[in-house]
């Protein structure tokens, strides 16, 4: 099952992917040298992939721009969570990418602020926003 699910219609964008590595579908990826790598807790702008990709792709298809996603969270969601800004957290036995409610330094990730974000202490399928999309230049889409 993916880390992080679509929400809804998106735009996408086909990337180069660095060399060797492995990124599943629903990963949440960032850019490094100008190749894709998976996410990692101090990414500053992420997408998230389309399809999975093996060692030895060189491309891969990821969303472009503020993207609707679903998440789980490392902490229980609570209704002072939506709008906040936060960053990603990766489990260091599963690699499993969730929303880090305790994180604040890079605010990739924005917890939806409607109604529907998610139920009070539930740690999975978070609406989120994808803050700071990889393709964002000068604080815009």
């Amino acid at each position: 099952m993916p880390d992080v699910k679509n929400k809804g219609k998106v735009r996408s964008m086909i990337c180069t992917i660095a060399t060797a590595t492995v990124i599943e579908i629903g990963d949440l990826v960032a850019i490094s040298a100008g190749l894709i790598i998976k996410a990692t807790a101090t990414s500053t702008k992420v997408a998230m992939a389309l399809q999975a990709s093996a060692s030895g792709d060189v491309k891969i298809e990821v969303t472009r721009g503020r993207a609707e996603i679903l998440m789980d969270s490392s902490d229980a969601f609570a209704v002072t969570h939506k709008g906040g800004e936060y960053d990603i957290a990766v489990s260091g036995s599963t690699g499993k990418q969730t929303v880090n409610q305790s994180g604040t330094s890079y605010k990739v990730i924005m917890i939806d602020p409607s109604q529907d974000a998610g139920i009070v202490d539930a740690t999975t399928n978070i609406k989120c926003i994808i803050n700071r999309p990889i393709d964002e230049m000068l604080g815009t889409v």
